[in-house]
This record gives C-alpha cells, sequence and structure tokens, in this order.
C-alpha cells in the first residue's frame, strides 16, 4: 500500500512537472511570437556604408530588426537583382528595421568597393551596412548561422565564382532568424514590411 502511494505521488509529481514545463514553453512561446529558426553567431566585421568605411557588430543590431543577404560585387549573377530588391525594401520598411549584406567574396570586395557599391545603389548610411568576413568568419555565419548554400569555384568566370543562396533572411531583435524570403518572389517586399512589423510590436 505504502508503495503504491509513493508510485501514485510520484507519478503526479511528474506530471505536474510536465504540465508546469508545458505550460512555461506556452508562456514563452507567446511572450517571443513564431518559432526562432535559429540564431547568428556574434561578430564584429570591418563593414562599409555609402560614406565610407565602419565597423559593425551584432551587439549594435541589439533591438533592431534586420534583414540580411549575401552578394558580390562581381557578380554576374542574380546579386544586382537583389541589391535592387534591397533598396526597394529600404523605402518600405520601418525605419527602424537594419539592411545587412554580406559579400561572399571576401578577397576581392574590400571597404572601399563596398562602400562604391553602396553608393551605386543609394544605400542610406545609416541602415543599410556591407559587410566583409574572412572566409572561416564567412562560412560559419553562412552554413551554421543562416543555414543557407554557398561554394565557390575559383576557376569560373569572374562574375560567376561564388554560388549563393539568393534569400532574405528576417532577424529580430535578440538576433534569431525569424523568416526567409525569396528575393525574386512578386509582393516580398510588402510580406517584408508586414513581417518586420510584427516582430517591432512583439513584447521584448
Amino acid at each position: 500500500m505504502k508503495r503504491r502511494f509513493l508510485l501514485a505521488g510520484a507519478g503526479l509529481a511528474i506530471g505536474l512537472i510536465f504540465l508546469g514545463g508545458s505550460l512555461w514553453n506556452w508562456i514563452a512561446a507567446r511572450r517571443a511570437g513564431p518559432e526562432a529558426l535559429g540564431h547568428v553567431p556574434d561578430f564584429t566585421l570591418p563593414a562599409a556604408t555609402a560614406n565610407g568605411p565602419t565597423t559593425l557588430a551584432l551587439a549594435d543590431l541589439r533591438g533592431h530588426p534586420w534583414v540580411a543577404d549575401f552578394i558580390f560585387t562581381r557578380c554576374g549573377g542574380p546579386c544586382p537583382l537583389m541589391s535592387a530588391k534591397m533598396a526597394e525594401l529600404q523605402k518600405v520598411l520601418p525605419n527602424n528595421v537594419r539592411l545587412i549584406t554580406f559579400t561572399v567574396d571576401p578577397d576581392r570586395d574590400d571597404q572601399t568597393v563596398l562602400a562604391e557599391y553602396a553608393r551605386r545603389f543609394e544605400a542610406d548610411p545609416a541602415r543599410w551596412f556591407f559587410l566583409r568576413a574572412d572566409k572561416p568568419t564567412l562560412y560559419k555565419l553562412v552554413f551554421e548561422g543562416f543555414k543557407l548554400p554557398m561554394m565557390e569555384d575559383p576557376a569560373a568566370e569572374s562574375g560567376f565564382r561564388v554560388i549563393h543562396s539568393t534569400k532574405f533572411v528576417l532577424v529580430d531583435g535578440q538576433g534569431r532568424i525569424r523568416q526567409y524570403f525569396e528575393s525574386s518572389n512578386d509582393g516580398m517586399a510588402r510580406r517584408m514590411a508586414d513581417a518586420a512589423s510584427a516582430l517591432m510590436r512583439e513584447v521584448p
């Protein structure tokens, strides 16, 4: 009899722990909004804006939703179209949202080159930053952080040396990846603006 009560008590305790854990997860999910798809690794990187060289860290983006993409300035494929789309986002996204472009060709895209590219697309220097990482850091960001594909072929023609994703990535103010958008899709800018605005309404 005593053992039966002990087992029943243990079962009740386990049930309460499970219920409490489930309740906590539900509350956390309600506070955090849609489930995060990953976390961006910490970084402090050389960067450029239309005004010239600078530095940007993940900590500088704290509290700001941001959109990331990956391009290279000599790209003969989708990069110019992606950057044109990012310039469109610059016009429709809330002012609090930052735009972060990573070069996937750091050997050739130094800060001077990136600054010139920023001017080409009339990038707002207060919002749109072009980052350059060494290759080990870049690979960690792309593969482990953003979970996107990328492949370099040094033997390929200059404009096609790097194959990379054409997605835009929406990141919240805590560095959590929240949504992926295909940059070439119709209506992408408006959907991105709606999603970014929703992030700004979340409980921190």
